[in-house]
């Protein structure tokens, strides 16, 4: 009894969020290192991610919508998430874990922008600012002797977040109408079937990327990828917004120090955690 407790406190699934948030984005950089076929590789991840997350679903209540807007905008919004994830496996190949893991709270400052424009939502200053710090903590990691190395990847990354920021908008609310588990495998395998029927590649090749030598390290990123979307759900569901939000952040600077260590990426250590250092605290404005 005790134990259920614990496992349905917010504090529990944050901690497991850090630790699935940090073999997911560890490992999915060397799934993706040498694959020859990027959209082989988004789909396999996806629907490891998808199934495997299935399995939790006899644990919570069985619930599905009857409203036919609802699967309206889960197909809308699996739309921009095929997009967001196609384009994050380029993005992860080429970029190095620390500096992704920073551009990816680019997603936040698209949702405040959206929060103003679509739900007429308050401007609030101390909300901008904390964008406004967001926004220069990424870019600076671009700047290196004194000029901005901006790159290709470095504006998918911008594309990519706003996808994603798009894709949570539109289906925002939309998990309390099924079961968890159920839902979050939905956001996993409709994109991903969207992605195996728009780039048409065959069920063979499929099959040769999956038992190629980076299998394991499909089935570990996909599997943290599940564990990584259930485990935030669950701390948001069970704690405050206004705090959950904000420490689910420090993730950025324990991914820097990881991939300090596991992959090596020494160059500029001091300017990154600097830089997430400046990322995080814009998010503690951004959701104040």
């Amino acid at each position: 009894m005790a134990l259920i407790k614990i496992l349905n406190t917010w504090e529990f699934n944050l901690m497991m969020f850090f630790i699935a948030g940090i073999f997911f984005m560890q490992f999915y950089k060397l799934a993706v290192k040498d694959t020859p076929n990027k959209n082989i590789s988004a789909v396999i991840m996806q629907f490891i991610a998808g199934i495997s997350i299935l399995l939790l679903s006899p644990f919570f209540e069985f619930k599905f919508s009857h409203n036919w807007k609802i699967y309206g905008l889960l197909g809308l919004a699996s739309v921009f998430y095929a997009l967001n994830d196609r384009m994050q496996v380029t993005i992860r190949k080429n970029l190095d874990v620390s500096i992704y893991s920073m551009l990816g709270q680019i997603s936040k400052v698209f949702m405040f922008f959206y929060g103003i424009i679509l739900f007429q939502e308050k401007f609030i200053i101390s909300r901008a600012f904390g964008a406004f710090l967001i926004i220069s903590g990424s870019v600076a990691t671009f700047y290196k002797k004194g000029k901005l190395k901006w790159n290709i990847y470095a504006t998918m990354a911008f594309l990519a977040s706003f996808f994603c920021a798009t894709g949570f908008i539109i289906d925002v609310g939309i998990s309390d109408h099924f079961n968890i588990p159920l839902y979050i495998m939905i956001t996993f395998i409709i994109p991903g079937i969207l992605i195996y029927f728009y780039r048409k590649f065959s069920f063979k090749e499929l099959s040769i990327e999956f038992n190629s030598k980076r299998k394991k390290y499909y089935f570990i990123t996909g599997l943290a990828w599940g564990l990584d979307a259930f485990f935030f759900i669950r701390a948001m569901q069970l704690g405050d917004v206004t705090i959950v939000a904000p420490l689910s952040s420090l993730i950025i600077l324990i991914n820097v120090v990881t991939a300090y260590f596991l992959h090596k990426e020494k160059d500029g250590i001091a300017k990154k955690i600097l830089a997430a250092l400046v990322i995080i605290t814009g998010i503690f404005f951004l959701l104040k």
